[in-house]
């Protein structure tokens, strides 16, 4: 039998955890502070198995002192810990039971969180007060150490998340055999002080902390065994999952996220060079459209041929066809570029309205005119009662004033854009519809994939395999904007289109005043509107207007400007309205370690340990 001790030094000891612990009672929780909470004992026994399991039976005499709202304890255990710079130690853990000698509420409310598994015990429809007891057995695989020349258990017998003092602590540590050697530390977290007494008997082992312990403090035991002592011991270990982990690819994750995205990149491509291809009639020149039943071929994916220069719009093609024929989209600008048709073909008039301040900006007034030039289609139709939904008696209305207004009858405007040019037989589908339809696919596979990333990035490390299929979904929605097509014929009509447009970029005054055409600055306009080839466009016209017998001052008839105002403004003018128009129309409305006890041990190192409180 070995018995060791107080002696004066570490008495000395004892006085500064005594200190320590003195200082720790005032961070203690304030309510359990202010009733007066005690543990009056905390016994504990730990019998460790020949199997290696370590049984732990905990005697906690809890007093409540004058707290009348108290539904029981709760006590919080680690169960999973860091053990390196991967892998967690975990303290697998069982067979709970909780009674109470003195008759307060047992039951058990366990749950899992941050790697602690806590016990909340007692009854929410009852209260406890004064003294109570309470009885927690539970067992722990895993807890021991192995080491070359012994086995070991470290262990926190009483965990350092108490916010109440203990009056007093035992631990008695029941071994499968003698010890080799046994320590203990009392105070808090990383004192290497030891506790009060140690006495060994045999294979039983009974320690002490007489003094008790103050709130936040621990009591750790550390038992040697001889080798072979028990069957089994620890750490068990789980790989810690983090991002970096997770994302980092291994010969396994990376060759299955290869046989997921190379074949998906094949796939990809097969579908933008079949579903997204523009088809053109076999044998006939560029912007000619080929006799019924001509032989028709995909366009080349590299490489659009030469464009012969066109002096004229392709016959019937109106401004926002032709934006919507070239890119696709009927986007704002196209509508704009119609706003300006309209007024070109005598359906409005705009009138540029004099700033009313040197910081205001200027504003438009769309005038309504009874008789325009040419039928409208039904864009045009709905933009143009869109635009005068809200106007005077005199059928007048600002600009500004559509601002947060518009926006519902412009998306009105474009769907039927979309529905003009496929009716015309340009595009193999509604442009927006199909752009939609491979959208919706493009975001269902990336949710999927990211869904999947995250079960296997959690589950298995296997993120890789995921990212692979995201990626997929992610350039399908990117590459939705290849999808629509074109027919042989809407080709033929793209043709001309790009025709006319090299014809708008390089027209000189001279080749205008050799066809004779003095309104054909105006009629064209709207076509360099969508071209982006306005400015160029209208400084071509000012040469123009003076070899037609005009003057500065000459300024076609549907827009005028203020006092002052002369042709020679009509860039910027013309500038500032349709960025204006553009965007006002489109404004929506604002709404543990497996290290030996006996070298470098310490108060609360070991396994096990946690605290509680009362609830």
């Amino acid at each position: 039998m070995t018995r060791v001790g107080g002696s004066p030094r570490s008495l000395a000891a004892r006085v500064g955890v005594v200190l320590v612990a003195g200082l720790a009672v005032l961070s203690a929780s304030p309510a359990q502070a202010a009733f007066g909470e005690t543990i009056r004992s905390y016994d504990v026994t730990l019998t460790v198995l020949r199997n290696g399991d370590l049984q732990v039976s905990e005697t906690i005499e809890y007093h409540f002192g004058a707290s009348t709202d108290r539904h029981g304890i709760f006590r919080d255990i680690p169960t999973r810990v860091p053990y390196d710079q991967t892998d967690d130690r975990v303290y697998e853990l069982g067979d709970v039971r909780v009674a109470s000698p003195t008759g307060a509420p047992a039951g058990v409310d366990r749950s899992e969180s941050a790697g602690v598994t806590s016990l909340r015990i007692g009854d929410p429809d009852e209260t406890v007060t004064g003294r109570q007891v309470y009885d927690i057995d539970y067992t722990v695989h895993g807890a021991l150490n192995a080491f070359d020349d012994h086995d070991e258990l470290y262990w926190n017998a009483i965990g350092d998340k108490w916010d109440v003092p203990i009056l007093a602590a035992t631990v008695v540590v029941e071994l499968p055999a003698e010890p080799t050697r046994v320590a203990c530390f009392a105070g808090y977290t990383g004192s290497s002080l030891p506790c009060g007494a140690v006495e060994t008997r045999g294979t039983t082992v009974h320690l002490g902390q007489p003094d008790g312990l103050g709130p936040f403090s621990a009591f750790t035991v550390v038992a040697g065994l001889p080798k072979d002592a028990v069957d089994a011991t620890g750490p068990i270990l789980e790989e810690r999952w983090t991002v970096q982990g997770a994302l980092t690819p291994t010969p396994l994750t990376g060759t299955l996220a290869g046989l997921i995205l190379l074949p998906g990149l094949a796939l990809l491509t097969w579908l933008v060079a079949t579903k997204g291809r523009d088809r053109r009639f076999a044998g006939v020149t560029p912007g000619l459209v080929g006799q019924g039943g001509a032989e028709q071929e995909p366009v080349p994916i590299v490489g659009a041929g030469p464009v012969a220069v066109q002096f004229s719009p392709p016959d019937g093609l109106r401004p926002g066809q032709l934006g919507t024929l070239l890119d696709e989209r009927a986007n704002v600008l196209d509508v704009t570029a119609t706003i300006v048709d309209l007024a070109v073909r005598g359906h409005l008039r705009i009138e540029e309205q004099p700033r009313k301040g040197l910081f205001r900006s200027r504003d438009w007034l769309l005038v309504k005119l009874p008789d325009g030039k040419g039928d409208l289609v039904e864009y045009e139709r709905l933009l143009y009662s869109g635009l005068f939904e809200s106007s005077d008696a005199e059928g007048r209305v600002l600009l500004s004033s559509l601002k947060q207004k518009f926006a519902a009858r412009l998306a009105r405007v474009q769907s039927a854009l979309y529905t003009n040019v496929t009716s015309q037989g340009w595009f193999r589908g509604r442009p927006d519809k199909v752009r939609g339809r491979w959208q919706v696919a493009g975001v269902v596979v990336a949710i999927a994939g990211g869904w999947l990333t995250f079960l296997l990035g959690r589950r298995l490390h296997w993120a890789p395999v995921g990212i692979a299929l995201t990626l997929i979904g992610v350039l399908l929605f990117v590459l939705a904007r290849r999808m629509p097509a074109r027919t042989a014929k809407g080709s033929a009509m793209l043709a001309q289109a790009r025709g006319f447009r090299e014809y708008i970029a390089t027209a000189e005054a001279e080749q205008l005043r050799f066809e004779e055409r003095a309104d054909i600055f105006s009629r064209y306009l709207p076509f360099a509107v969508v071209f982006g080839e306005a400015d160029r466009w209208v400084k071509v016209f000012g040469p123009l207007a003076a070899a037609a017998g005009g003057t500065a001052a000459t300024s076609p008839a549907w827009y005028t400007g203020p006092n002052g105002w002369s042709s020679d403004h009509f860039s910027d003018s013309l500038d500032g309205f349709t960025s204006s128009a553009s965007g006002t129309i489109a404004a929506s409305t604002p709404s543990s370690s497996g290290g030996s006890g006996f070298s470098g041990g310490s108060s609360g190192g070991g396994g096990g340990g946690g605290g509680g409180g009362s609830w």
